[in-house]
Order: C-alpha cells, then sequence, then structure tokens
C-alpha cells in the first residue's frame, strides 16, 4: 500500500505562486495578442478617400487667355492623385470622370446651381463613407501676379486643418514653390462636409509662368506626388 505523498506547507505555498504567476504571464499573453491584432486591423484598413476634380460641366472655373478651362486640367490632376494613392494603398473615389456637373433640371440661379453641384459631390462622399474630402482647383487673380500653392480648411474642423497642413507641408518642397501655410476658409463645401475636407487650389491659372508649367505633364506630376504624400502622411501611412 503507497503511503500518501504529504507536502509541506512552504510547498504548497511554492506551487500555489507558480500557478498564479502562470495565469498571470497567461493573461499578459493573450492581452499582447489581442492588442496586437488590434494595431494590425486598424494598420490593415483600407481608407476611402474622395477626391473631387472642381467645376466641370456648365462651370468651367477660371479661363485662360488662351481659351484652357481650368476645369480640364483639375480632371488631369486628379486623375494623376487618384492613381497614385491607389499606389500607395488607398480606395479612391473620383467625383467626376469626365466633363460634367451634377445640377438638376430646373435648378436656376448662379449660385443654386452651384450649390446643388457641390452638394452632390459631398453627398457621394458621405454615401461612401469617406475618410477624406480633397477638391482640387487652380487660383486665379486679376492682376495675374499671384503664384503658389494654397490648400484651405473650415475653421472649425481640426482634422481638416490637419490634412490641410500635412498637403501644403508637401507641395511646398516643389521646386519654386512659395511657401505658404495652409488657410482657414468658408467655403461652402467645406463647410458642409462632415469629413475631413480641404481645397487645394494646386497653382495660378492666371499667372503665365506658372500656367506655362501647369500645362506641362512633368510638373503636374510633382503636384500630383506632393498632394498624395500629404494624404498618406495624414492617414500616418509611409
Amino acid at each position: 500500500m503507497r503511503r500518501p505523498v504529504i507536502i509541506s506547507g512552504r510547498y504548497t505555498r511554492a506551487i500555489a505562486g507558480v500557478v498564479v504567476l502562470m495565469v498571470m504571464v497567461g493573461l499578459v499573453i493573450s492581452v499582447f495578442y489581442q492588442g496586437s491584432a488590434a494595431v494590425l486591423g486598424q494598420m490593415n484598413k483600407k481608407y476611402i478617400v474622395v477626391v473631387d476634380a472642381g467645376h466641370g460641366g456648365y462651370d468651367p472655373g477660371a479661363i485662360t487667355k488662351e481659351g484652357i478651362y481650368e476645369k480640364e486640367i483639375n480632371l488631369t490632376m486628379a486623375k494623376q492623385v487618384k492613381k497614385l494613392l491607389e499606389q500607395a494603398g488607398f480606395e479612391i473615389i473620383l467625383t467626376r470622370e469626365e466633363d460634367v456637373d451634377y445640377v438638376p433640371d430646373g435648378v436656376r440661379g448662379r449660385q443654386n446651381r452651384k450649390q446643388a453641384d457641390l452638394n452632390y459631390r459631398i453627398s457621394l462622399a458621405i454615401q461612401e463613407k469617406a475618410d477624406a474630402l480633397i477638391s482640387l482647383h487652380l487660383n486665379a487673380t486679376s492682376s495675374g501676379r499671384n503664384t503658389g500653392a494654397e490648400t484651405f480648411y473650415f475653421y472649425e474642423s481640426v482634422e481638416g486643418k490637419s490634412l490641410a497642413e500635412n498637403i501644403q507641408k508637401e507641395l511646398v518642397k516643389v521646386p519654386e514653390m512659395n511657401k505658404r501655410i495652409a488657410k482657414p476658409g468658408d467655403f461652402y463645401l467645406l463647410r458642409k462636409s462632415p469629413m475631413p475636407a480641404v481645397i487645394v487650389e494646386l497653382g495660378y491659372i492666371s499667372n503665365p509662368k506658372e500656367f506655362a508649367k501647369l500645362k506641362q505633364p512633368w510638373y503636374q506630376e510633382q503636384l500630383a506626388q506632393a498632394v498624395a504624400k500629404g494624404v498618406a502622411n495624414y492617414f500616418g501611412l509611409p
């Protein structure tokens, strides 16, 4: 007949301590893996960005002396930014892929037509659950002297400001670019967009020297890369 094994109180406490330690280690490992999974899930999120080619259809935007419309260059730039951001892993939706506007039949008055067109673009971003809205434009002044890119955000939007600052920081790196900073602006598109939204004025179509560059594919590529890099920086992506 076997004798029962008697474990002293000292050994009992030691074994209990080991068990408690193992349980604690297990909990730490569990929390670590759960946390890692959450981080990985966040990193793997595919951000949705709506890229808006400003103007279109009935609305040409600014017009050069040569009769070139702002809306045409805006669309070219939007497609380039789309391509670069898709390569970086974003899901990109363009508000337009051709020369169209979104004014319903029967809407009269310049202001009403403009707001109806913008409402469609904002609604598209909301419908697609966009994480950001980027509206691309070209600027113009009557003097024709101004140059350089500018990025605007709604003054009440903290995230809009951050997005604008990230984009503008990259735009000022383009050779010969004016060193402007992101600015608040009370524009309809920015004010009505529930997601972070910016208007990027890529240059002055009214300045002959700058417009000569804005027409060139190599310069358009530099601008598109700057915008795409700024968007990626905002979302914390390489």
